[in-house]
């Protein structure tokens, strides 16, 4: 859920490459003619009110009793794409993502450093093909006995 949530906020990258209609489509009732440019920016889809109650607030359990997923299937979610064209790094970038975070949360438990606290986190982000946090998130490990 949490990666999902991640997924929705800050994908690695607001737009999916560009497609081209190879005949006449609808999709969710838009008209598209052959030969026309598609351009999907997942960040936007992903902040839309219209799809997502309290759109920018980072709420995991939005997906506790939800099927959409970011593997394709869903337009509410593309951050790597679907179908065809959906980024083939997928499931080793994902089976890499969880493998780190397991090991961090296994191994250490985690504090801010003196003087900091959640509220002082910058969410903010930078880039424009790829994005990036603007200001690092910092974060003492302690060891687990």
């Amino acid at each position: 859920m949490v990666m999902k949530e991640t997924f929705r906020l800050h994908p690695a990258s607001p737009l999916l490459l560009l497609r081209e209609a190879m005949a006449h489509i609808k999709v969710q009732g838009y008209e598209i003619p052959p030969k026309r440019w598609i351009l999907v920016n997942v960040e936007a889809i992903g902040r839309d009110p219209k799809l997502w109650k309290n759109p920018e607030e980072f709420n995991p359990a939005r997906f506790m009793d939800s099927f959409v997923d970011y593997r394709g299937q869903h337009f509410e979610l593309l951050p790597l794409g679907s179908g065809r064209r959906i980024c083939p790094g997928m499931p080793m970038g994902i089976a890499t993502v969880e493998l780190g975070l397991l090991n961090l949360l296994y191994f250490f438990d985690w504090r801010f450093p003196e003087g900091m606290t959640y509220k002082d986190i910058d969410t903010e982000e930078a880039g424009t093909l790829t994005i990036v946090k603007r200001v690092p998130l910092k974060l003492v490990p302690v060891r687990v006995k």
